[in-house]
């Protein structure tokens, strides 16, 4: 991007849209536009945060992992959106890491040059709030369908897997978002079905097995005893008789 290209975005951007000119030239003299492959880390969790992104052009993933290693996708986020400001405010490290679900681009903005820009116009904090609330309606919507589904399985309701879909990249309603997002349980509901599908067929195998040998122990007891013995040896006497005459 070339800097009146930066500087039309950024314009744009709900973050930056109030800024005079001057300030916002500043921004885009700064801002260090960055490229990215599908399948690029942007940010590494529990690296040092020194900079804030922009995203001008595609979408990310946001996530972390769980005890085993295993990705699990906590949001994704789109042109206009920015990330990676937490870090700079509590001077912390990154709490997740950020993945581009796709080719795209971002505009990086140091540490230094957005607390300049932030202790000129205040406005851009209450942004960044507006932001942090929109984040926390969807971790909210997320956790509620993560406890409701957990309680379905519980139950041995596996009705809601049907209507799952995969992780896209199309922007949706929190509510759609956070079904999109909780692919990590649903794999772990599938597996679960899975496994005890697999039970009951063992359950009926075994069944069908303890079903075939009562019936040969039944069978064995009743023709090893001296009335079916008799019984034999008259019914072979019998077809003697009728072979005889």
């Amino acid at each position: 991007m070339i800097h009146q290209d930066i500087l039309d975005f950024l314009r744009k951007t709900s973050v930056f849209k109030g800024l005079s000119d001057d300030l916002l030239r500043t921004l885009t003299e700064s801002a260090m536009p960055r490229i990215l492959a599908a399948g690029e880390t942007l940010i590494k969790k529990g690296e040092v945060g020194n900079s804030l992104f922009i995203i001008s052009q595609g979408w990310v993933k946001i996530v972390t992992e769980d005890s085993k290693g295993d990705e699990l996708i906590l949001n994704k986020c789109g042109a206009g959106e920015v990330i990676g400001e937490m870090s700079l405010f509590d001077s912390g490290l990154r709490s997740a890491s950020v993945i581009a679900l796709e080719a795209a681009q971002v505009l990086e903005i140091s540490r230094a040059i957005f607390m300049d820009v932030l202790d000129k116009n205040p406005e851009v904090g209450f942004a960044i709030i507006l932001s942090y609330s929109d984040r926390l309606r969807h971790n909210t919507t997320y956790i509620e369908k993560a406890i409701d589904w957990s309680q379905k399985t519980a139950a041995g309701d596996y009705s809601f897997i049907e209507a799952t879909q995969p992780l896209s990249v199309g922007a949706g309603a929190s509510d759609d978002k956070a079904t999109e997002l909780l692919s990590a349980f649903f794999t772990m509901v599938r597996k679960v079905k899975e496994r005890e599908d697999g039970l009951k067929k063992q359950l009926e195998q075994l069944t069908f097995e303890i079903d075939q040998t009562r019936r040969k122990q039944d069978f064995e007891e009743i023709t090893s005893t001296e009335f079916y013995a008799n019984l034999k040896e008259q019914a072979r006497t019998l077809r003697q008789k009728r072979n005889q005459s």
